[in-house]
């Protein structure tokens, strides 16, 4: 089964949601859009007022993204991939009574709409499977208990007695969507998965400075060691440094081990060092050792400086000794 499909908007589906939200909360017959006008030549007639809310929804959801009024997706690139999963989702959720395909309904919709056929949503629609859309449902509860989790440790805020849920929702949903990632080509959305894991273990880490969550109530994301090989390759490829040939690859990822592993290493101890209670406990004695050092250095010097003067003084009486013996 192919997986071409888009996963990037997941990471910032919290975002979305707020529109989504929106959208959900807002009476339909008070959404102030046309063309959705659809009668029996459409739909038969127990499904037209679905077909004219779903109609009003996706506009309306396509207006809130586009516009921006809140400048929510101001920092990100705006994925209108979103959209296609929202209909897919929606349809889904009611296709005991609604059987139509996501781009059918699109096809109906641009037909009352020619609008609708010429911005930039149409390349985005497609039907997803089922088995896909599924998967894009655990992504999303994973983000979004990500997000809840990243207020918590990040921002300081929301309820530190959840940290125990949303990490547990994290890796029940990491667990279940990466069993099926044991092919040697990952697909699409376990490369989404790895992306996802990196992320979750930059937090776990985090909050092991900051010690916003217990330590014990935050859950560990297993690996996936082939995910994890193809979305290096991926990113190297990206920065233009994967070597063309594979006699290569060992020998040119040596160096960019080296300088991460003493980045990293770096960066754990300035963190250590600033931020930690053994930071406090070791800079007086940073402090100490300077002091006692330079204390040592001076006092060479001051030696040193004493010796040049002695042998200066015995330089000058022995050459006196020499001018007074070759007279007499």
């Amino acid at each position: 089964m192919s997986d071409d499909y888009n996963y990037d908007f997941f990471k910032d589906i919290d975002k979305y949601t707020i529109y989504q939200s929106t959208v959900n909360q807002t009476d339909v017959s008070t959404i102030d859009v046309k063309d959705c006008n659809f009668d029996k030549n459409d739909f038969s007639e127990d499904k037209i007022e679905f077909a004219q809310s779903l109609c009003k929804k996706i506009k309306y959801l396509y207006q809130l993204i586009t516009e921006d009024n809140l400048h929510i997706l101001l920092t990100v690139k705006t994925d209108l991939g979103y959209i296609n999963y929202w209909l897919n989702d929606e349809l889904n959720k009611n296709s005991s009574h609604f059987h139509i395909t996501a781009e059918e309904f699109y096809r109906k919709l641009k037909i009352k709409d020619a609008k609708y056929d010429q911005i930039d949503l149409k390349n985005k629609i497609r039907n997803i499977d089922e088995v896909h859309l599924n998967n894009m449902k655990m992504l999303e509860k994973m983000y979004v208990n990500y997000s809840e989790l990243h207020k918590i440790i990040i921002v300081s805020a929301g309820e530190k007695n959840m940290c125990s849920r949303y990490s547990q929702v994290c890796y029940d949903e990491y667990e279940k969507a990466v069993k099926d990632c044991t092919n040697p080509n990952p697909t699409t959305l376990c490369n989404a998965l790895e992306e996802y894991r990196k992320k979750y273990e930059h937090l776990y880490k985090m909050n092991e400075f900051l010690k916003r969550c217990p330590s014990d109530k935050l859950r560990k994301l297993p690996k996936n060691e082939e995910a994890i090989r193809q979305v290096e390759k991926v990113s190297q490829l990206e920065l233009g440094i994967l070597p063309t040939h594979p006699s290569d690859r060992n020998t040119s990822a040596i160096p960019i081990t080296v300088i991460g592993v003493i980045f990293a290493t770096f960066l754990f101890l300035f963190l250590l060092y600033m931020f930690t209670p053994f930071g406090s406990w070791l800079r007086p004695r940073i402090k100490k050792y300077i002091k006692f050092y330079r204390n040592l250095q001076r006092e060479k010097h001051q030696s040193a400086t004493h010796n040049s003067e002695i042998y200066s003084a015995n330089s000058n009486n022995e050459l006196y000794n020499i001018r007074y013996n070759s007279i007499q």
